[in-house]
């Protein structure tokens, strides 16, 4: 299963949605899914005090401006392990340019 593109279509709504972490909530280090073997690549690492402030990643089977999954910030009072899929329920959209 490719974690962008497999997968099924209904569990993608307005209401909730599966998100996948790429990145753990106060990592350092910037993940990416390659997006030709599906696997988590180390982009970079942060080397300044700036870490990642919630867990990040993104919603398969979506597509923004950037021709990549839409991307997301997971509220969770823990780190999340890169690559697990969690049930999001959306509060907000933050415009990123």
């Amino acid at each position: 299963m490719h974690p962008w593109h497999d997968g099924k279509p209904n569990r993608v709504s307005t209401k909730q949605f599966l998100a996948l972490i790429e990145i753990s909530k106060g990592s350092k280090n910037k993940y990416e899914v390659d997006k030709e073997t599906g696997l988590l690549i180390l982009d970079r690492v942060l080397f300044t005090s700036t870490h990642y402030p919630q867990n990040y990643g993104f919603i398969p089977l979506t597509y923004g401006e950037d021709f990549d999954p839409l991307d997301v910030l997971v509220l969770c009072s823990e780190a999340i392990v890169p690559m697990s899929f969690v049930e999001c329920i959306p509060i907000g959209v933050l415009t990123m340019t």
